[in-house]
């Protein structure tokens, strides 16, 4: 007999859900502190205390179904990594110019204080190169530019690099050459292209989310890659999927790759599992309320569907 497990990491508590794939098979729950130091002990713990009380191996879990929290906890506790940005020429400001929003008219200005952004000035680098909007060539890649900039930013310590140019979203071609020099020059080391991530055009926000998925991709990557060799290593040949943002699946290897894509795990999770409840209990239009030990999670469900949004906002960004 074969079970699935559901398991949500947050940040005071790990709970897990094993169910049978056998029509009305039985159901287990178990609730475990959460290990922030980290998460996949918490996990494991979980795991063993679970298959204990069904008694089963962990040999026995055909899917492992996995939402965390990690992400958007890193993001919330600014403790991401230290992240490099490559950009156009003239563009260095754009992270910082952003939408040039203020909290209020004209006393915005005066109380504003701007949150430092995932990538700051000094890690900051122009690179030469431009793409216009048809996406054709305008000014080639200077790639011995690209090479020392490239080596200054990593030997500077930075632990991840974003490469986000203008108009990269018609053609990527001038980000992959430069993903190709930092693969080249230093392989393995972590780099988010803002074209592959999101390749939609304005370039404030694509290079913002390009540069969040290099802020959590160190940790995140730590945690999913930890974790499935942690689980082969106590007997599991379960795949594990985790959750993404949009209640979707990806692999660990595609977590570990693009971490933005779950930077709202766990709480489209809780969204999914309280909307099937209120489907079950006959409700269409409810409003769900996800309160975790770091933070709360909101989301209005009108006629049995959750409301969609293109944007999203984590902490200040």
């Amino acid at each position: 007999m074969a079970y699935r497990l559901g398991v949500d990491v947050g940040g005071t508590f790990t709970d897990l859900f094993l169910v049978s794939d056998e029509p009305g098979g039985a159901q287990f729950r178990v609730k475990t502190p959460s290990t922030p130091a980290d998460p996949s002990e918490g996990v494991l713990t979980g795991v063993r205390r679970i298959c204990d009380e069904a008694g089963i191996g962990v040999g026995d879990l055909r899917n492992i179904l996995h939402g965390t929290t990690v992400a958007t906890n890193a993001v919330l506790e600014s403790k991401g990594a230290r992240v490099g940005l490559i950009t156009t020429m003239g563009f260095k400001q754009i992270l910082h110019l952003a939408r040039s929003q203020t909290p209020g008219p004209l006393a915005g200005w005066i109380i504003m204080i701007k949150p430092d952004p995932p990538a700051s000035l000094a890690d900051t680098r122009e690179a030469t190169e431009r793409m216009d909007a048809r996406g054709l060539t305008v000014v080639p890649v200077d790639e011995k530019q690209v090479e020392g900039i490239v080596r200054e930013l990593v030997e500077s310590g930075v632990e991840s690099l974003t490469v986000g140019l203008v108009n990269s979203y018609v053609n990527p071609a001038h980000e992959e050459q430069i993903g190709a020099i930092v693969e080249r020059l230093y392989p393995g080391f972590p780099v988010t292209l803002s074209a592959h991530v999101l390749p939609e055009f304005r370039e404030y926000e694509r290079t913002l989310t390009a540069c969040m998925n290099s802020y959590v991709r160190p940790r995140v990557g730590a945690y999913v890659t930890g974790l499935q060799e942690q689980l082969k290593a106590i007997g599991a040949t379960a795949d594990v999927n985790i959750l993404r943002s949009d209640a979707g699946l990806m692999t660990t290897r595609e977590a570990a790759r693009n971490p933005i894509y779950g930077v709202l795990s766990g709480p489209s999770g809780g969204v999914a599992g309280a909307l099937h409840v209120a489907k079950t209990a006959g409700f269409r239009n409810i409003l769900t309320f996800d309160m975790g030990g770091t933070s709360t999670d909101v989301s209005l469900c009108l006629d049995g569907e959750p409301t969609i949004g293109r944007e999203t906002s984590i902490s200040h960004f």
